[in-house]
């Protein structure tokens, strides 16, 4: 509504009121419909708000039935198991931190042999679950599990490195680690703790319906 509708509309106040009296009842009618107008403006918009708010959470979720969650809930359990031993033995084959072995040689050999047999076969097991799985899982997920693994057997490749007699290097080189293996070591930590951080985003987004 612009000036000169207002002018008309208070004019015929006037006129047709008589008065004073008449133009203020007129003007404090006129002046309601204005503040009810606004009013209805403002919720209506805080409404429109609420409603893109409420579609954007909803779109963020994803229902599934009871029968699916508890499948998916099952395989990441399974694959979370199986990839935390794999990642604990790497951790204590190739340490990235303080670590404390047998002071003894044979004891320190028997020692580092354990623990990537150890390693090894936790790595095997993580690998036949998420091959098992890979059909119900996203393939995102999918392949930064793969990519834990890949890291996983370049660490085991490296230790194996001492048995290689290709590998023309003193017995005591074969045995060392690079600062790049030990780095290595830090980085499968890292990227486990943030697959561990996608999956349970996702758990978090699955909604069970009836």
């Amino acid at each position: 509504m612009d000036l000169s509708q207002v002018l008309s509309i208070a004019t015929a106040c006037i006129v047709s009121a008589g008065g004073v009296g008449g133009i203020a009842i007129a003007v404090i009618k006129f002046s309601s419909n204005i503040i009810a107008e606004r009013i209805s403006v403002k919720y209506e918009n805080k409404l429109e708000r609420a409603l893109e708010k409420y579609k954007t959470e909803l779109s963020k979720k994803e229902y599934v039935s009871q029968v699916k969650f508890d499948a998916e809930f099952e395989i990441y359990r399974t694959l979370s198991k199986g990839f935390s031993t794999a990642v604990k033995n790497i951790i204590l084959m190739i340490p990235d931190g303080k670590a404390y072995f047998p002071a003894d040689k044979d004891k320190r050999k028997e020692y580092e042999n354990n623990n990537y047999v150890n390693a090894n076969n936790a790595i095997v097991m993580a690998q036949d679950a998420l091959y098992a799985n890979g059909a119900f899982i996203s393939e995102d997920l999918y392949n930064k599990y793969n990519e834990i693994l890949a890291l996983c057997g370049q660490q085991l490749n490296a230790f194996q490195r001492r048995y290689n007699v290709l590998y023309f290097a003193s017995q005591e080189k074969k045995e060392s680690y690079t600062d790049k293996e030990y780095e290595r070591t830090t980085t499968i930590k890292e990227k486990w703790l943030e697959l561990n951080n996608c999956v349970r985003e996702y758990i978090s987004k699955l909604e069970v319906i009836d």
